[in-house]
């Protein structure tokens, strides 16, 4: 199973043990940095194993009973459990519905940033009630001190596998694809061109974005092995471009030197992005097996920097998930908005004419 469910294990065994005498609770933050971690340098994040059968599904996760996304690094953490289904929920909401979580099924973390009264320790039972099927109510948390008034708490979800009872879900109408991966991919990245004036260039062996020229390269798509490693390349630097203060202006990312920490974060937002993107179109699909294991291969000097970053700053991994998040739905935002004026494009130009 995947690095957030062994975590989830271990934080279940240390409710129903409680802590030893000299053994300290590692905070929330540290658990999230030390399970991310320990998942990259297994090979297992999802921006390093696109191909597996769950890849789409589970980088789209969401609340079966709200309907909610999971969004920022929980999309990740559920990501990481391994899980095929992209539906979870907590105990009780399994519970309120009449279904049943399987004994000794263990919950997947997840965290949520949520205010507390002033004289509060910090502590207290998440809603998910249980981090295992079976054991003791309550998950503690720990206060993050950096954000007054607030605290960064432990929640457990469990997912429709790991569930008796429930009834088949139907897909929600808006998850029907309208157009084939490869050309769903190729609108985002020419929304950014139509609607924000990125130049991408393909050409050279290659692929970065300039700042300065507000640029995009790329080598030329015969280059590339595959759609997804076309698809791919260009969701990173495309991400990269967000930055562009007619953009989402993110221009404290610029002027950063090579191999240096906000650099590495910087690669890390843009590799999560591309993530996401690949799966919302769905071009990681598309990847093979023998491709993927070269992909993973490539990867290892990326994460030697990112994994550095992340064990100076666990918060690093917070900010990345979240800034990525923005840059992605900024991205489909603009494909979605390009596609449904596109029935109109001939009318626009005959107004703009006259």
């Amino acid at each position: 199973m995947g690095s957030s469910h062994a975590a989830a294990s271990e934080v279940s065994r240390d409710q129903e043990g409680g802590n030893q005498a000299g053994e300290a609770r590692m905070e929330v933050k540290h658990e999230v940095a030390k399970t991310l971690i320990a998942a990259m340098e297994a090979g297992n994040t999802p921006w390093q194993r696109p191909w597996s059968a769950q890849s789409t599904q589970s980088l789209r996760p969401m609340n079966a009973i709200s309907q909610n996304g999971y969004r920022g690094v929980n999309r990740i953490l559920l990501a990481l459990s391994g899980r095929s289904s992209n539906l979870w929920m907590t105990y009780q909401q399994a519970a309120s519905k009449g279904w049943q979580v399987r004994k000794g099924e263990k919950g997947t973390m997840i965290v949520k940033l949520v205010e507390f009264e002033r004289g509060e320790r910090g502590e207290a039972a998440g809603p998910s009630g249980q981090g295992e099927r079976g054991g003791d109510a309550g998950a503690k948390g720990e206060r993050d001190n950096d954000r007054k008034g607030f605290a960064l708490r432990r929640y457990f979800v469990f997912n429709a596998e790991q569930i008796d009872g429930m009834p088949e879900v139907e897909a929600r109408p808006e998850e029907e694809k309208v157009f084939e991966p490869a050309e769903r991919a190729e609108a985002v990245v020419q929304a950014l061109k139509e609607k924000t004036g990125l130049i991408v260039v393909h050409g050279g062996n290659k692929a970065c974005y300039i700042p300065s020229l507000d640029e995009v390269r790329l080598p030329p798509k015969k280059a590339f092995h595959s759609a997804y490693d076309l698809w791919a390349t260009a969701m990173h630097e495309c991400a990269h471009s967000t930055l562009h203060e007619k953009r989402l202006n993110r221009t404290n990312a610029l002027g950063q030197r090579w191999g240096d920490a906000a650099y590495s974060l910087e690669e890390l937002r843009a590799e999560i992005c591309s993530a996401i993107l690949v799966a919302e179109t769905g071009v990681a699909a598309q990847v093979s097996h023998d491709h993927a294991r070269r992909h993973t291969e490539q990867h290892a000097a990326y994460l030697r920097s990112w994994i550095k970053s992340i064990e100076r700053d666990p918060m690093a991994i917070f900010s990345a998930a979240k800034d990525a998040e923005a840059m992605a739905e900024y991205m489909l935002g603009l494909e979605r908005q390009m596609t449904a004026m596109a029935p109109h494009k001939e009318w626009i130009a005959e107004y703009e004419r006259s």
